[in-house]
């Protein structure tokens, strides 16, 4: 065995010390509890182990050897065995001593382990109680919760105001919350407040538009009276946008677009309770979604991620006073 067969990539570099973790699985992966990055250490025998513990002392690496992803306090666990029923991977088995993970490079660090145990008895390093917060309020009764729902509005009025740096993350950081495939996450956003480059953005698309109109789209006949109408003065594209948010999530990432439309959901619900307004972009997204190279080079998107959605943020000009009504109810029971 040689150093080689260890490639950098696998060693996780810190501000202060190096520190690889070396799970006692062999055949496993484990989790940097620094920083939660999958070290992917693979080894075939407890004298590699020792050696290469051996090996990064010598070059002054710190190493954590970790037996498990999961800690249970013997003295608080009831061997309820309800971690093991929520648990989304199926990787938690009830065994004399309580729960064990059996295959930890399953674990998708969503924290229904933890979160659920009646007692506290269990802990997750991917996940830990520490970094937890107790609930902090009863589920709303369904007639607030229902009237809330409705008041949502898509604002494409503004006035001048910028949001605040402090307050936009604000806004975006509820969107961290948001469900995601297999708690995926991996959102990256870009918030653009250059007035030209927002003009750009918009310019950018109605190219792109007139491409797709071109090239005898599907999208072709409406994108004809859009087009017709951005030509004439009105910003029907950007809607006189001050800022606009950009999400962006690895192009491996099967599931960006529909990570983004969770995201999206909450921060359109949380923003009326700081006073903004939103609206998701659909005519820059679409044109966003279909990787269209000139918007992508306009915003220096790096090439291994993808723009997933657009939301446009600001503060409203005019307030609703009526909750809309809509369609009527289609569900059928089988």
């Amino acid at each position: 065995m040689s150093v080689a067969e260890f490639p950098d990539s696998s060693m996780v570099e810190h501000s202060t010390v190096n520190r690889v973790v070396v799970s006692s699985s062999l055949t496993r992966g484990a989790i940097c509890r620094i920083c939660r990055t999958d070290v992917r250490l693979f080894l075939n025998s407890f004298s590699e182990v020792r050696w290469f513990r051996r090996l990064l002392q010598t070059e002054r690496y710190e190493v954590f050897y970790l037996a498990d992803i999961l800690t249970v306090d013997q003295e608080k666990c009831v061997k309820c065995g309800i971690c093991s029923k929520v648990c989304p991977s199926c990787i938690i088995e009830m065994q004399e001593n309580g729960p064990v993970c059996i295959n930890d490079r399953s674990c998708m660090s969503c924290g229904h382990c933890v979160s659920v145990c009646p007692t506290g008895a269990l802990d997750n390093i991917r996940c830990p109680r520490a970094e937890m917060d107790p609930i902090p309020m009863p589920v709303l009764d369904s007639q607030t919760a229902y009237n809330f729902l409705r008041m949502r509005r898509s604002i494409r009025n503004f006035t001048d105001e910028l949001v605040s740096e402090d307050k936009m993350r604000q806004l975006l950081d509820i969107c961290r919350y948001a469900p995601t495939a297999a708690n995926s996450q991996g959102l990256y956003y870009i918030v653009v407040s250059d007035r030209e480059l927002i003009k750009k953005i918009t310019d950018c698309v109605a190219d792109w538009m007139q491409e797709e109109i071109d090239n005898n789209s599907p999208r072709a006949r409406y994108f004809r009276k859009v087009l017709e109408t951005y030509r004439s003065g009105t910003d029907i594209i950007g809607r006189n946008a001050r800022q606009l948010v950009f999400a962006l999530a690895r192009r491996l990432n099967q599931t960006g677009i529909s990570n983004c439309e969770q995201a999206w959901a909450y921060a359109e619900l949380y923003a009326p309770t700081l006073g903004l307004g939103t609206t998701i972009m659909g005519f820059i997204q679409t044109c966003a979604q279909c990787d269209y190279e000139p918007l992508r080079e306009l915003l220096e998107v790096p090439k291994k991620q993808v723009i997933v959605g657009t939301l446009l943020v600001g503060y409203p000009k005019y307030k609703y006073h009526a909750l809309v009504d809509r369609q009527h109810l289609k569900v059928e029971f089988r």
